[in-house]
């Protein structure tokens, strides 16, 4: 897969789900999540579900593509041991059907996983509202991220 039939795209536009390939070409997971900052607009890098091949992969690649966040959730704490970390330093393209990372086979096999001490966090819907509903989840502490389980 060339980088030009494919067009770039924002770490903010793409989704969950999308193939992660190495510098040649070879799938070795799927994204899991975009680890950012958006309020500071930085990209981190991101976090890949590596599996171990099969339908649960299939499955999970569906769930995630669809949107369904809780395929994230349950993978986090579920399945953390097939989750590894990809810095933003190494991802080389990122477009809408795949992020092409510059590692190659072996560095990609020997990522690490997602530190365990740092928190993830959920946007909270309710703090996307304006006026009375903005106000209703600040007073139950709803801050604009959540600190998720």
């Amino acid at each position: 897969m060339d980088d030009d039939e494919q067009f770039a795209v924002s770490y903010q536009g793409v989704s969950p789900g999308v193939p992660v390939l190495t510098k040649d070409g070879t799938q070795f997971g799927i994204l899991e999540h975009v680890l950012e900052v958006p309020e500071e607009d930085v990209f981190d890098g991101i976090v890949v579900w590596t599996g171990g091949g099969g339908w649960v992969d299939r499955r999970i690649q569906r769930d995630l593509s669809s949107g369904e966040a809780s395929a994230a959730r349950r993978l986090e704490l579920l399945q953390p041991q097939h989750l590894r970390f990809v810095d933003a330093d190494h991802v080389a393209a990122i477009t809408a059907g795949y992020i092409r990372c510059d590692l190659d086979v072996a560095q990609a096999t020997a990522l690490p996983p997602p530190e365990r001490n740092t928190p993830v966090y959920y946007a909270n819907a309710i703090d996307q509202a304006t006026g009375y509903h903005r106000t209703y989840g600040t007073m139950f502490r709803r801050a604009r991220w959540t600190r998720g389980s």
